[in-house]
């Protein structure tokens, strides 16, 4: 349960976040560059040193393969983390199309802890190597430091980290995100693809979405003032007679610290965008009046 003096606290001086189990690869060598700008979805070649952006990575056919956060180090050498899940899957990704480019994938997952400090939070300890990055919708920074020195450090409680993730409406790897999906339908369209670099795999279907204008479901922040929202349940719509008609579904869910409303994520059809929503559990007919969070301003009651 997270206490409304810990939520004003990661609100106001932000929180300590630990991605020691994340993937971490470095890519370096000549055509590091290159190579890594056309497998992703933003514009590397934007990226200054001691930076770091998110970028997909897709299928040719636009789906989603990877979320990656990408940082550059002085020596021009890239490092890329993603989500632990993708701890076997990563490398051999990147390694497919590494054939006769002059650049190196190195798996470095276990010669480093990554700890990332949000808000209002001091460095956590000396640090091999140090990036900006925003990982939790605000300015923050990435500490990598050798492998065992986290052991003293006072970390974010995960249920307070979830709630903020929720409420700041940021999609998660294997909740909000999987492979398969089209980037634009979780927002990542928002941060972390560039539409005006040249081409990377997947780029011509990922633009003509663009051009088209619409996806048919889309991730969007949600909320039941009076009442509770999990993660599973069916977003409806209600008809004039009562019959419910599957709109979506939630894919993560918290109580607001605060207020203690039912906070949520889900994919919602973008034919039901600007009607009256509902939810409701498996197997259920009650159902609970929800409302879509058009902006990152609006927090609930």
């Amino acid at each position: 349960m997270v206490t409304a003096d810990e939520w004003k606290r990661l609100r106001s001086n932000g929180g300590l976040m630990d991605f020691t189990r994340c993937v971490k690869l470095k890519l370096s060598g000549p055509d590091a560059l290159r190579y890594l700008n056309g497998q992703v979805s933003n514009d590397v070649r934007r990226l200054q040193p001691g930076a770091s952006m998110p970028a997909c990575i897709c299928t040719h056919k636009g789906k989603l393969e990877a979320l990656v956060q990408i940082s550059r180090d002085e020596t021009e050498a890239f490092y890329i983390t993603a989500d632990e899940a993708l701890r076997d899957f990563l490398p051999l990704r990147l390694e497919k199309y590494l054939i006769a480019d002059d650049a190196m994938l190195e798996d470095v997952t276990d010669q480093y802890s990554l700890v990332h400090a949000f808000g209002e939070q001091p460095a956590p300890g000396e640090a091999a190597m140090v990036f900006s990055a925003n990982r939790m919708g605000a300015p923050g920074t990435d500490f990598w430091l050798n492998a065992a020195t986290t052991e003293n450090l006072e970390f974010s409680s995960p249920e307070g980290l979830e709630a903020l993730r929720i409420d700041r409406g940021l999609p998660s790897w294997e909740t909000e995100l999987s492979a398969g999906i089209l980037p634009p339908e979780a927002r990542l369209d928002e941060s972390a693809i560039d539409y005006h670099k040249g081409c990377y795999t997947g780029q011509e279907v990922v633009s003509r979405l663009r051009s088209v204008g619409q996806v048919n479901k889309r991730l969007e922040r949600l909320i039941a003032r009076d009442g509770i929202i999990e993660a599973g349940w069916q977003i409806v719509t209600k008809g004039a007679d009562g019959t419910l008609t599957p709109a979506g579904n939630v894919t993560s869910a918290a109580r607001h610290p605060e207020s203690g409303a039912g906070i949520a994520l889900g994919f919602v059809k973008r034919s039901a965008v600007d009607t009256e929503l509902f939810v409701r559990a498996p197997d259920s007919d009650a159902v609970t009046a929800i409302e879509i969070r058009k902006t990152l301003d609006d927090q609930g009651p």
